[in-house]
């Protein structure tokens, strides 16, 4: 029993002196973080586009090296190197949504390949068969930042009614 006081004592002054967090998963997932890694990520805008760009560097992005870079920054998360291992860690993580409307600011968004811009290119596919080739981070208001042309670099998009909706597989968060 006297143990038991004493481990309570220690872990109430630790958490009085800011070394453990009272509640961790609400601690780290706050809309702050989700902030800073779009604002980290918003630095890079007009970054040049390279597909299997350097990992280490940031002279130029691929899509899921420009998440990873906006996380690591951002949040101090070190994401996987590509759009499927990073599904994977946002799987593992908590809950994801295939409604994009359901997103959260800050968090990741997976897509399929590209088949068209019209709704019609994407009716009666079964989106859980489908790849993912692209990711992005929800910037809130319909808007992806994200990298995936030569032409743009690192842009912002819009998602409503645009093929980034009709390719939209699913999301959520990378941050505990």
């Amino acid at each position: 029993m006297k143990m038991k006081k004493a481990l309570t004592i220690v872990a109430a002054a630790a958490i009085a002196l800011g070394a453990l967090p009272l509640l961790p998963s609400e601690a780290d997932a706050s809309p702050a973080v989700a902030k800073s890694v779009i604002n980290n990520g918003l630095d890079y805008l007009g970054t040049p586009y390279e597909f299997g760009s350097s990992r280490s560097n940031t002279r130029t992005f691929d899509c899921s090296d420009f998440t990873r870079q906006a996380f690591r920054e951002g949040a101090r998360i070190t994401l996987p190197s590509d759009s499927r291992g990073q599904a994977e860690f946002v799987k593992k993580v908590g809950e994801t949504t295939k409604r994009w409307q359901n997103l959260k600011k800050g968090d990741l968004m997976f897509f399929m390949s590209y088949r068209g811009s019209d709704a019609d290119d994407y009716r009666d596919l079964d989106k859980d068969d489908k790849r993912i080739t692209h990711v992005g981070i929800y910037m809130g208001d319909g808007k992806v930042l994200h990298t995936f042309s030569e032409d743009e670099g690192v842009t912002v998009s819009k998602i409503d009614g645009t093929h980034w909706e009709h390719r939209f597989l699913f999301g959520g968060s990378a941050i505990r």
